[in-house]
């Protein structure tokens, strides 16, 4: 009786515990995946900015 318990006890923490870390990783994943956007969106906008800036000194010369 005990065998069967302890054996469905087991794969349910070891499922969970399975869940946990999937979850820990994948959001992990996206934050990261958002962060590297939101930074290469910030390095677009400040080339965009600084090649107009270039642009017109050139044209002034």
């Amino acid at each position: 009786m005990w065998k069967g318990t302890n054996k469905r006890a087991f794969t349910v923490i070891d499922s969970l515990i399975g869940l946990t870390i999937i979850c820990t990783f994948s959001l992990s994943y996206i934050q990261t995946t958002h962060q590297m956007n939101e930074t290469i969106t910030n390095a677009e906008k400040v080339m965009t900015i600084e090649r107009q800036k270039y642009e017109t000194e050139i044209v002034r010369e």
